[in-house]
């Protein structure tokens, strides 16, 4: 079998080319990034499938990390799985991140991997001597992670040396090797794994978490970038954080899968804050739905993503924008007449509510007079 492997969920970026029936891989690269997966991963794949001498054609299957790990270089990474998977019709495998980087340890004894996760916590594994998951992955306590393991447990991950030393224990052994998921070696090891078209992104912090109160005056570190078939899981977290009657995963693939439907997310600092859905139909446009987490409400998100929205409608040649709003939503309409919405129509019982029925106001706004 010969897999293309390819992970940009943390502070590296790897792809690879292997074969299940030869030892070494065909062909292998990996680079340690902060940022800059998105211009890395192309370029990197390109390199490994050229060096391999292989034709995609020739490939079976697609091996990527799910996370946890870097907001957007987990989308990256699954988005490119995603399509080279549909595009040539064959399986691609979801591994989470820990799992692959248990893969980088040979030595046979229980493996905890524990990588950084910011604001005192990591993310965490623990493994038996035969590589089966016994806990995780999971978001802990960096001082109590290592509390419980069995002596002698090897400790692997960008966060090994602090847990251990947090642990106060002397039983522990600090792994010597990478601490970084390694495309060559997660694909051979999970080569077998169950496969399907659309390995589901693996958010630890989405949605029980909450950004915390002292992090929210200013969004430094906020972006907002394209979203596309990858993030379904997490929009739809999001939308149910936002509204009561969230749409699951599945309404936003379908939907993302629509000729001129996208969306755009916001985050700060690998938070997810926020989200807009559009559909363009040559020079029209609509606003589908548009959501920011309750803990962040109020603090410019809406307007940011909105701005950002339009800019990029414009760009295309959109003329006019249409969206939706219940009549009782004045926050909304705030925002969106502060934007240059101007009412075009109403829809009359266009909202089922509980015990009723409420009107939609159509607003409209010309983007190129």
């Amino acid at each position: 079998m010969k897999i293309l492997s390819l992970d940009a969920a943390m502070a590296a970026c790897s792809a690879a080319v292997i074969d299940t029936e030869v030892a070494l891989p065909l062909a292998a690269a990996l680079v340690e990034m902060e940022r800059g997966h998105a211009e890395a991963l192309p370029s990197m794949v390109a390199e490994v499938m050229a060096c391999s001498g292989l034709a995609m054609s020739q490939i079976d299957r697609v091996a990527v990390t799910t996370g946890p790990g870097a907001f957007t270089g987990v989308r990256i990474g699954l988005a490119m799985a995603r399509g080279l998977g549909l595009a040539r019709g064959i399986p691609v495998i979801g591994i989470d991140s820990l799992s692959a980087i248990a893969a980088n340890e040979t030595a046979r004894s229980h493996l905890l991997v524990v990588s950084d996760a910011r604001n005192d916590e990591v993310y965490a594994a623990l493994f038996d001597a035969d590589r089966k998951l016994i806990m995780g992955p999971q978001v802990a306590v960096a001082a109590h992670v290592a509390a419980g393991l069995p002596g002698k447990t090897v400790v692997l991950g960008t966060a090994a040396r602090s847990a251990v030393a947090a642990s106060g224990r002397g039983d522990l052994i600090l792994s010597q090797a990478f601490p970084l998921p390694v495309a060559s070696r997660f694909a051979r090891i999970y080569a077998g794994a169950a496969a399907g078209n659309r390995p589901a992104p693996l958010y630890l912090r989405t949605p029980d978490a909450r950004p915390q109160a002292a992090g929210l005056r200013k969004f430094k570190a906020m972006r907002i970038e394209p979203a596309g078939l990858a993030a379904d899981g997490l929009l739809a977290a999001l939308h149910g954080e936002s509204f009561d009657d969230g749409w699951n995963a599945q309404t936003f693939a379908e939907m993302l899968s629509t000729p001129g439907t996208e969306a755009a997310l916001a985050h700060d600092g690998g938070d997810p804050l926020g989200f807009i859905v559009t559909r363009q139909a040559l020079d029209e446009a609509e606003i589908i739905a548009i959501g920011v987490r309750p803990a962040v409400q109020r603090r410019g998100v809406a307007h940011q993503l909105l701005a950002w929205q339009l800019a990029v409608l414009a760009a295309r040649g959109v003329r006019h924008l249409f969206l939706e709003v219940a009549a009782s939503n004045l926050p909304a309409q705030a925002l969106y007449t502060g934007s240059g919405f101007a009412e075009a129509g109403r829809r009359k019982g266009y909202y089922k509510r509980h015990g009723g029925f409420e009107d939609a106001i159509v607003l409209r706004r010309e983007l190129h007079p």
